[in-house]
């Protein structure tokens, strides 16, 4: 009898066990893809840009004056002028700052925002999904 209690317990412990799924992390690579604008989706009647680049600089712009940049556009000092002669009315709120790596995640140096790559065509940044395009 005490043998098939034993028996028994075993049993339920391998079903147990072999019922039970181990959870993996996703493979998505985390590198960025440099000097390539991601933007957002339409929010409102504005988009989100976003550019990193290799040496450690971010280019951030939050307008409703256009829905395309270029990367020289966007990493150019006369951008408010570029934006005006795209459309004369509107706000542009651009921002240009570094990033550092910690732990391999990626922040920006001044606010520690979080830079969170979700692909190489996708990335969260302040809570907004860009994407390259």
């Amino acid at each position: 009898m005490k043998r098939l209690l034993l028996t028994i317990k075993l049993l339920s412990i391998v079903i147990l066990f072999s019922n039970v799924t181990l959870n993996a992390e996703s493979t998505v690579s985390n590198e960025a893809t440099y000097d390539k604008v991601y933007r957002s989706d339409r929010v409102g009647d504005s988009y989100h840009f976003f550019l990193l680049t290799q040496n450690g600089t971010f280019y951030h712009l939050f307008t409703n004056k256009t829905d395309k940049l270029s990367v020289e556009e966007l990493k150019s000092p006369k951008l408010l002028s570029i934006l005006k002669q795209k459309q004369s009315w509107g706000k542009a709120f651009p921002k240009k700052g570094k990033y550092t790596i910690n732990n391999g995640k990626l922040y920006t140096k001044l606010l520690w925002n979080r830079i969170k790559i979700l692909s190489t065509t996708k990335i969260k940044y302040l809570n907004k999904t860009l994407y390259l395009k």
